[in-house]
Order: structure tokens, then C-alpha cells, then sequence
């Protein structure tokens, strides 16, 4: 069994963590933190402890020890979500592919004369081994100085005038001629539309 206690100043910074865990809404630091009060104030069992924030011994444990070694620093740096998430590549990684990205995809072995998402996850799950979602690319290439551009639907409509015409047209004059027809000969009026497939990725 571990028997701890912490002196006043320690247990008074632990508390200043303790609301910041809640005002950050940090479920987690609030955890770790009302753990370490427990056993160095209170002095709950681990066992205890455990039970109570519905976590293992172990995890208690393990908490302890990182306390431990390294204090208060320790989720203060580590732990609280508003510092952001750890970036998967490092700054040396970072420029490789900076200057891999400028070199254009035909020198990284890509067909296509420009980049897409897809093809930059590939690129850095073949150069470094780490997989990264397209979907987060785009932030990752803002990070790093880079511009990117999202695909926009443009209609294939050139004069949109004349087709607000033909509309308008269809609607007062050609559907009721039609609709008058189809209940004065009993005629059953279908619709039909194309399927067609998007260019755009």
C-alpha cells in the first residue's frame, strides 16, 4: 500500500489544476489530478481510488509515477487539450515534405501533374510511415506555408437568364397544355430523368 503526503503548497497547486480541469472541461486532468489529491491529502487506497474513478489500479499507479518523475509539469504540458494535438510529424519531416509537395507529384512518382489529398497522405505514409487523413490535410498545408484549394460545383449552365426563361416557360404554359391533355384523354404522364456522373472529385 502507498501512504503519501503532500505538503500545502503542493496540495494548493494541485487545486488551482483541479478548477482549471473543470473550467477546461478536462475530464481526463480532472481525473489525474483528483487522484493525486486523494492519495496525498486524503489518503484513499488505490484500490479506492480506482474504484472511484471507475479506472485500474494500474492506470492509478501509472499516474503516480508520471507525477512523480515529473511533477506538476507533467499535465500541465502533456495532458490538457487546449495546448492542441501533438503534431504526427516533426519539423525535419515537415520540410522534406515541404520540399517534396513544391518538387510537383511527377518527382515523387505520381502520374498527375498536381496534388490532391489523397495523393499527399500516400506521399507521407510512403516517406515516413505515418498515416494521415485527407480530410486533415488541409489545415496540416496551411501549417506548413502551403495554399489549397477545395473543389467548387460550377454549373455547366452557361446563360443562366435564357434557362430561368425556358423554366418559367415550361412551368405557365407547356406543363398545363400537358397536364390538360393527359385528363382529357385519360393518358398517364411519366417521368424519366438522366443519370450522369460527376467529373469533379
Amino acid at each position: 500500500m502507498v501512504s503519501l503526503r503532500f505538503e500545502k503548497n503542493l496540495l494548493q497547486a494541485l487545486y488551482l489544476e483541479l478548477n482549471l480541469a473543470i473550467k477546461f472541461n478536462n475530464l481526463n486532468g480532472y481525473r489525474i489530478i483528483q487522484a493525486l489529491i486523494w492519495l496525498g491529502e486524503e489518503r484513499h487506497s488505490m484500490a479506492k481510488i480506482a474504484e472511484l474513478l471507475n479506472v485500474s489500479k494500474q492506470t492509478v499507479f501509472n499516474w503516480l509515477k508520471a507525477f512523480m518523475e515529473k511533477g506538476i509539469k507533467w499535465f500541465r504540458e502533456e495532458r490538457y487539450p487546449r495546448r492542441g494535438r501533438k503534431s504526427k510529424l516533426s519539423k525535419e519531416q515537415k520540410k522534406v515534405l515541404y520540399d517534396l509537395i513544391l518538387a510537383g507529384p511527377e518527382k515523387s512518382g505520381f502520374t498527375r501533374g498536381g496534388w490532391n489529398s489523397a495523393m499527399i497522405a500516400e506521399l507521407i505514409l510512403r516517406q515516413f510511415g505515418i498515416k494521415y487523413n485527407p480530410r486533415y490535410l488541409s489545415s496540416l498545408l496551411k501549417k506548413m506555408g502551403l495554399s489549397y484549394q477545395k473543389a467548387k460545383f460550377i454549373t455547366h449552365r452557361c446563360d443562366e437568364e435564357e434557362y430561368d426563361k425556358g423554366r418559367q416557360r415550361w412551368i405557365k404554359k407547356t406543363w398545363p397544355k400537358l397536364l390538360e391533355q393527359s385528363k382529357s384523354t385519360g393518358a398517364i404522364i411519366l417521368f424519366l430523368d438522366e443519370v450522369s456522373f460527376a467529373m469533379w472529385g
